[in-house]
């Protein structure tokens, strides 16, 4: 994978914290914290990694690059204002600390 370009960083997105907590006896709520916006670029994957995946149990349907941030983890989700993204995998982006790249799944429409 490349660093991204000057101006492939052009979707806005929403970055939260999300917590479970169980209500009554059958239920969960959720609970966002930590809310913070970032410029993103937003791929989906191709075929081959999303098939590739699917065997693993782990569904990865999207790439997301931001800049450099330390702390996320698979509690994280992602709002780009049509869609919501769970984060499967984070990577610094060789190591250089300049980008992260959020492997994430799909959840459905916000």
């Amino acid at each position: 994978m490349e660093f991204p370009t000057i101006g492939e960083l052009n979707q806005r997105i929403k970055i939260s914290t999300r917590s479970d907590y169980p209500v009554l006896e059958t239920d969960i709520a959720s609970d966002y914290s930590g809310r913070r916006d970032r410029w993103a670029k937003i791929e989906p994957v191709g075929s081959a990694v999303y098939f590739g995946n699917a065997q693993t149990e782990v569904k990865v349907t999207h790439r997301i690059w931001i800049r450099y941030e330390h702390g996320i983890d698979a509690n994280v989700e992602v709002d780009d204002g049509q869609s919501v993204y769970r984060v499967r995998r984070v990577s610094d982006l060789k190591g250089a600390k300049r980008f992260t790249v959020l492997e994430v799944e799909e959840l459905g429409d916000v």
